[in-house]
């Protein structure tokens, strides 16, 4: 009985289909595939390594994974949830956030936002340049989501800013739109 379970095991692991690598260009840094899953998989991951060093010592807080997907014939788009800061949130043994703290919050967020609308250009180049296996026309978005407290004054806070442009146009084609 153990020989027919052995038997059967390797069958079916040698009847799986090979796994399909890409093929890393390393002078340029871009991704060459047959497919672009690989390369946004790739930008996803880059990302979020981006994403997470924004911010001086109080950097933001990242909610999620980057998520990324390819549209054909429109482009790349990726997404990305985040906090401007870890911001505190009423609890069992502080049940409200006071004004002077939440002015606190208010100013380290507001440092924070222009940390990241100043490096969304530069994650808007990265994302562009690894996904060489698409065409040049097409276009490349990175979008950020802020999430805000109910506590929190958002007034002049965006709750959302979008990076987007052709990929051949490279950053100074880049727009730049607030929400």
């Amino acid at each position: 009985m153990k020989l027919i379970t052995f038997f059967l095991m390797a069958a079916c692991a040698f009847a799986q289909a090979p796994l399909k690598v890409a093929a890393v260009n390393p002078g340029a840094g871009a991704v060459v595939a047959g497919s672009p899953r690989q390369a946004i998989a790739d930008v996803e991951k880059r990302l979020d390594s981006k994403l997470d060093q924004v911010g001086g010592k109080d950097r933001v807080y990242i909610l999620g994974l980057t998520r990324g997907l390819y549209l054909e014939g429109y482009g790349a788009v990726f997404t990305a949830e985040l906090d401007l800061i870890e911001s505190p949130r009423p609890n069992p043994f502080r049940q409200q956030i006071g004004p002077q703290e939440a002015a606190a919050v208010r100013q380290r967020k507001m440092q924070n936002l222009a940390a990241l609308r100043k490096s969304l250009r530069d994650l808007w180049a990265d994302a562009a340049g690894l996904l060489g296996s698409i065409p040049d026309t097409d276009q490349v978005v990175v979008a950020v989501r802020l999430l805000y407290q109910p506590w929190e004054d958002t007034s002049g806070m965006p709750s959302q800013i979008v990076v987007k442009g052709l990929r051949k146009a490279g950053p100074a084609g880049v727009q730049m739109e607030e929400q």
